[in-house]
C-alpha cells in the first residue's frame, strides 16, 4: 500500500463519522482545549479522546500541552488528499457516462 494510499484511507475513515466531522467543524474557528470540544458536542473528555486519536492519526488534528491544558488545532491539509482522489474519479466517472452515451447503443448492456 502507497504512502498515499494509506492517507487517503485514514482522512475518508476520519471524517466518515459525523462526530468527528462536528469536531473539525468546531475547530474552524480556530485552536480550542479538549474540554471546549467535549463542553460543545456534549461528550465527556474521555469519549472525546478516542476520536482526537482517530482525527490525529489521519493527520486532521495536531494537540499540544500548554498550561495543564490539551489544545487541539485543525489541519486541513490531509483533505486536500480526499478531495483531489474525489475531483479525478468524479471526472473519470463522468467521462465514462459521456462515453455510454455516444456508444451506438446507447450504453444499454442489453442484448436483442
Amino acid at each position: 500500500m502507497s504512502a498515499m494510499s494509506s492517507a487517503l484511507d485514514d482522512t475518508l475513515l476520519a471524517i466518515s463519522d459525523p462526530t468527528r466531522r462536528r469536531i473539525l467543524e468546531i475547530l474552524l474557528a480556530g485552536e480550542m482545549s479538549a474540554a471546549e470540544i467535549a463542553a460543545a458536542i456534549g461528550f465527556e473528555q474521555a469519549v472525546l479522546a478516542k476520536h482526537l486519536i482517530v482525527l490525529e492519526a489521519a493527520g486532521l488534528i495536531a494537540r499540544r500541552r500548554q498550561d495543564g491544558k490539551e489544545l487541539v488545532t485543525a489541519d486541513p491539509a490531509p483533505l486536500e488528499i480526499a478531495a483531489e482522489w474525489i475531483d479525478t474519479n468524479r471526472e473519470l466517472w463522468a467521462m465514462r457516462s459521456q462515453m455510454q452515451e455516444l456508444s451506438p447503443d446507447g450504453g444499454s448492456s442489453e442484448q436483442s
